[in-house]
């Protein structure tokens, strides 16, 4: 019955951050969790600086475009690696690579919303690829991965336009397919999407994903 009245309380919390703006996250501040974010308690604070990571940096070592560092000496670089799920600073937030494509680094929130955009490195793990659909040959040249296979340097610096659920964590490609199935609850601008003339384009693929988060709050 305890367990009940928590996740009660926790579905509650939720519910209710979603109606907020993200804007009133905590600046400056270090999420373990999703769950974490949404509620708006961050576990690290104060102490966060963002590095865009350079061109020959992310070649030698790969992952996505950001470092970020702290000023407090007990945030180590394991911690920042590992436990940290995303900073949040300067009205931006900042996913970590590993848990989304395994990849060190953080990639940058471009649209912030229950259907969020980032850029994530490409994925060198071969489940994390099958996960995404980048095994599928039309998506891999789409991608910059003729025949579904780039190496070294040159995979290194491949950025896959990825969305990622807010509310779920569910991770998928931004692709006509995909921006169609969030439109079927919506018919009105599901029929204003499909008589687009392109709708493989990701400038039109990314204004129906921010009149989604404008209307699926």
């Amino acid at each position: 019955m305890r367990k009940i009245k928590l996740l009660a309380v926790l579905v509650f919390i939720i519910g209710q951050t979603f109606g907020q703006k993200y804007s009133h996250k905590q600046d400056n501040s270090g999420f373990i969790s999703l769950i974490e974010f949404l509620t708006n308690r961050s576990k690290y604070s104060d102490s966060f600086i963002i590095n865009k990571r350079t061109k020959s940096d992310i070649k030698a070592w790969g992952g996505s475009d950001y470092k970020i560092e702290s000023t407090d000496e007990l945030i180590t670089k394991k911690i920042i690696r590992k436990e940290i799920w995303g900073v949040y600073k300067n009205d931006t937030l900042y996913l970590n690579g590993i848990p989304i494509t395994g990849l060190i680094g953080y990639a940058k929130v471009e649209i912030l919303g229950k259907y969020s955009f980032l850029r994530p490195a490409y994925p060198v793990n071969m489940k994390i690829q099958n996960e995404l659909g980048l095994n599928d040959p039309m998506y891999g040249y789409m991608f910059g991965a003729v025949g579904g296979a780039i190496q070294g340097a040159q995979m290194a610096v491949k950025r896959i336009p990825l969305v990622y659920n807010m509310e779920t964590g569910e991770k998928f490609l931004l692709t006509e397919i995909n921006i169609e199935k969030l439109l079927d609850r919506f018919s009105e601008l599901k029929a204003e999407f499909e008589k687009e003339s392109d709708k493989k384009n990701e400038e039109v693929l990314l204004r129906y994903l921010k009149r989604l988060n404008e209307l699926d709050k």
